[in-house]
């Protein structure tokens, strides 16, 4: 799967979680400035794997904490 493709596809999950990735904002905390409950937040990188097929290391996502960082992580 070509990287537009993977793009699209994370643009597509972050926006049904209503989280904007232009500008500044990608760079949000998720639990700070996004207001998001670690549920939700597990329930978001796991719709982005399987939407993605990839299965994420456990001690990579612990340090992730804006969007930008967990798209770097995706496409990685």
């Amino acid at each position: 799967m070509g990287k537009y493709n993977q793009l699209r596809k994370i643009t597509q999950v972050f926006g049904e979680y209503g989280i904007v990735l232009t500008g500044a904002r990608k760079h949000d905390h998720f639990i700070f400035d996004l207001q998001m409950d670690k549920i939700f937040l597990n329930g978001l990188i796991f719709e982005l794997e399987y939407a993605l097929k990839k299965e994420l290391d456990d001690h990579k996502i612990i340090q992730i904490s804006a969007p930008s960082q967990l798209i770097a992580l995706l496409l990685d």
